[in-house]
């Protein structure tokens, strides 16, 4: 038997005496190993970005998947360059039901509800709330807007800043009543524009409505977005939230 001969049948005989062993510590090692963070969108610096990508024109348009209030406190001042997780937060799908978040480091009041925190002229500056209510958009591009874009595109999560929450009141409240159709039902324009008072907004602007043959895939994908959207936020040590669900790249998904 040659020589090249030999080294095949051995190498052969070692790939099934092992590939049980191999596949079980593989198992392993996947479990242990946590999926990447899912992005989020960023207003810093007045720039609307997604996952470091500023967007042209600072706009963006997208299906907003499902929405959820966000309450958050952080107990000290921002620091852009160590940002740390809330030390208390909560989400909802109503006001009356939010609560700290089970894995929330320093849980502050047992229901949002009557939280010193959460009332008006608890900030350290101003006649604000130190706890601030926000809400946490999922959404997923509408650039090439399909059945395959809206399935294997990469879900987005934006926590709106809390001077933009009222529009986003306003635009829900107008779809309801001119277009009867959700947000996931709708084409969104997302847009980040200067505001005197507050340096930016959001503003959201109705563009089109998602087509018949689309809203299949919209509805299952809103279903397992329902299911991951409240996600917690990371310990301290972790700058971002741990377990943003991210969806599959594909070459047909839409891309911000």
């Amino acid at each position: 038997m040659a020589k090249n001969d030999k080294l095949a049948k051995r190498s052969n005989t070692g790939i099934s005496k092992w590939q049980d062993e191999l596949a079980k510590h593989a198992q392993e090692t996947a479990d242990k190993e946590q999926m990447p963070k899912g992005s989020f969108v960023s207003t810093r610096g007045g720039i609307l970005s997604i996952a470091g990508s500023p967007m042209k024109d600072n706009k963006v348009q997208v299906v907003i998947l499902d929405h959820v209030y966000e309450n958050v406190f952080y107990g000290g001042d921002y620091d852009a360059d160590n940002p740390q997780p809330p030390a208390c937060y909560a989400f909802a799908r109503a006001d009356d039901e939010l609560e700290p978040h089970k894995e929330a480091s320093e849980p502050v009041h047992d229901q949002c509800a009557g939280c010193p925190n959460n009332e008006f002229g608890s900030a350290e500056k101003g006649k604000g709330k130190a706890c601030k209510n926000s809400r946490r958009l999922a959404m997923v591009s509408a650039d090439g807007l399909s059945a395959d874009s809206v399935a294997d595109g990469d879900v987005v999560y934006f926590k709106l800043p809390v001077t933009s929450t009222k529009g986003w009141a306003y635009y829900v409240k107008g779809l309801n009543a001119t277009l009867k159709r959700p947000p996931f039902g709708v084409i969104t324009e997302v847009s980040l524009v200067p505001d005197p008072k507050s340096q930016f907004k959001v503003t959201f602007n109705h563009v089109g409505n998602v087509p018949d043959e689309a809203m299949d895939a919209v509805m299952e994908r809103r279903g397992k977005v329902m299911e991951e959207i409240m996600f917690p936020y990371g310990k301290a040590s972790e700058a971002t939230p741990k377990a943003a669900p991210k969806g599959k790249a594909s070459r047909r998904a839409g891309k911000f």
